[in-house]
């Protein structure tokens, strides 16, 4: 079977240097013609040109996922160039902050909301047109193992905002399974990368271990698979959810963590 046929049309948000860009140039190099937004422009521009440099058909837009507007302009545009949409992907997130719930802010609550729940929403009522004209679909959320499992402490307004994204993937699926339109969501653990390389050297420090041994017992804690994946790998199971591969996958939660939460 084909993995996805070529020229399809997605919009991928949270474009990043990680998974976001990850995510993208796996789709491009599957033929799929990209729409593309972030709240950076300058990231924007330089993973769409690397998606030019390899072939790919993309257009790149900043786009702030708590504006409805702006989510709507995006696909929009999306429209516009290619004529549909086939494939959404919302990989965007606000982290929310380190406050515990007694003393969180029911404001700062509703702005971490709007991102990680109702730019979700939104951008999944400006594609489902264009979904149920073609009569096939496929959405995947990234989600968070906060969302269906122990939260780390002081993360509750952002494990809120995605338990409701969890949520939400499910009511999509089931009404939209008759239109061939599919959605689910992949929930993330630790990603490899320039943000959690020196959270773990600090880790270590603090308890006087060196890097080696505070991986160690990091892995024997927390990682049945013994390392830690990269944002290429998660890319993969994104990539494989809206693919033909997934074609009776809906409504599901798939934790792509080497085995992080599972193992706790």
């Amino acid at each position: 079977m084909q993995l996805l046929p070529s020229g399809k049309v997605a919009v991928v948000t949270g474009i990043g240097p990680g998974l976001g860009r990850e995510i993208v140039l796996g789709l491009a190099e599957l033929g799929t013609k990209l729409a593309i937004g972030a709240r950076s422009a300058d990231m924007l521009e330089s993973v769409a040109a690397e998606i030019r440099e390899r072939g790919g058909e993309v257009i790149a837009q900043r786009t702030d996922l708590a504006d409805r507007d702006s989510c709507r302009s995006l696909v929009d545009a999306a429209v516009a160039r290619f004529g549909g949409i086939d494939i959404l992907i919302q990989n965007g997130h606000d982290p929310g902050d380190w406050s515990s719930v007694e003393d969180a802010d029911p404001e700062f609550w509703r702005k971490v909301m709007e991102t990680n729940l109702f730019g979700a929403l939104h951008l999944y009522q400006a594609c489902l047109p264009s979904m149920k004209e073609r009569g096939d679909g496929r959405i995947v959320f990234v989600n968070s193992g906060a969302a269906n499992n122990r939260a780390p402490q002081g993360l509750s307004a952002y494990a809120a905002s995605k338990a409701a994204l969890a949520a939400l993937v499910r009511s999509i699926a089931i009404e939209n399974g008759r239109y061939g339109i599919r959605c689910n969501s992949a929930h993330m653990g630790v990603i490899d990368g320039g943000n959690v390389r020196p959270w773990f050297k600090a880790m270590a420090e603090q308890k006087g271990q060196s890097l080696e041994q505070y991986m160690e017992e990091y892995y024997d804690a927390n990682l049945p698979l013994r390392y830690v994946p990269t944002p290429k790998e998660c890319a993969g199971t994104v990539i494989w959810l809206v693919s033909d591969l997934a074609r009776v996958v809906t409504g599901q939660a798939v934790s792509t963590n080497g085995g992080e939460w599972f193992a706790k």
